[in-house]
Formats: C-alpha cells, sequence, structure tokens
C-alpha cells in the first residue's frame, strides 16, 4: 500500500472515529498499536472489535475475516466499518454477535448504516 492510501486510511479511521464518539457519547479513539503489533482499528467500544476500510475497491470477505480473527484473538464482537468516496458509512455486523437466540451459528452477516450499526453497538453496552 502507498502512502497516499495510508494517508486516506488514516484519515478515514480518524472520521469515523470522531462519529462513534459524537453518536456513542464514547471516547473512540484509535488503536495505534495496531499498525506495529497488528490487531483492530479501536478497541473503545467495550466488547466490540473494530475494523475500518476506506477504499474505492471493495474487498468485504477478506475484510470481513480480518475483522473476525482479530475479535476473536481479543474475545470481542467483530464489527467492520467501511466507506468509499462520495459515499456514507456502512458496517457489517454478524446478526449472531446480537441475538445468539436467533442465530445460534455465525455467519448471518447485514450490512447497515452508520446509524443503525450505532444504535445496535448501544443495546450492547453496560
Amino acid at each position: 500500500m502507498g502512502a497516499t492510501e495510508r494517508s486516506k486510511g488514516a484519515r478515514g479511521e480518524r472520521e469515523l472515529l470522531g462519529l462513534l464518539t459524537d453518536q456513542l457519547g464514547l471516547a473512540v479513539q484509535r488503536n495505534y498499536q495496531a499498525r506495529w503489533v497488528g490487531g483492530c482499528d479501536s478497541l473503545s467500544i467495550p466488547g466490540w472489535s473494530v475494523e475500518i476500510k476506506r477504499r474505492e475497491n471493495l474487498s468485504i470477505g477478506s475484510w470481513w475475516a480480518q475483522a473476525q480473527r482479530q475479535a476473536d484473538r481479543d474475545g470481542r464482537r467483530p464489527i467492520l466499518f467501511f466507506r468509499q468516496s462520495r459515499r456514507p458509512w456502512k458496517a457489517i455486523i454478524d446478526l449472531h454477535h446480537l441475538r445468539p437466540d436467533t442465530f445460534p451459528l455465525a455467519g448471518h452477516l447485514a450490512e447497515v448504516s452508520l446509524e443503525t450499526a450505532t444504535q445496535l453497538i448501544r443495546e450492547t453496552l453496560p
């Protein structure tokens, strides 16, 4: 990945984390260690492992696999936020992590708006 792509990704992370901070009322910050030791982009939301992608070419399958690996490592629920230029932020979430009684097996992925994602997250917070 080139310097321009890394810069765009970092700007995207800051943009989304600011929106999450506003909508959740939590101080959602970047996981700066992720760059050197791996891991998710933010661990600031209790129980959630946040992965953020700001790219033009979507690769939802591989991004979701990355989000799952990182969440499993941290013992958290994965959530993937992504955005292309001139498009709104969206999120991918596994319904199993929200309603295991209804969706007993993982793999029921849903694409939702940023607003719906933050509403779902709020419902899981202590």
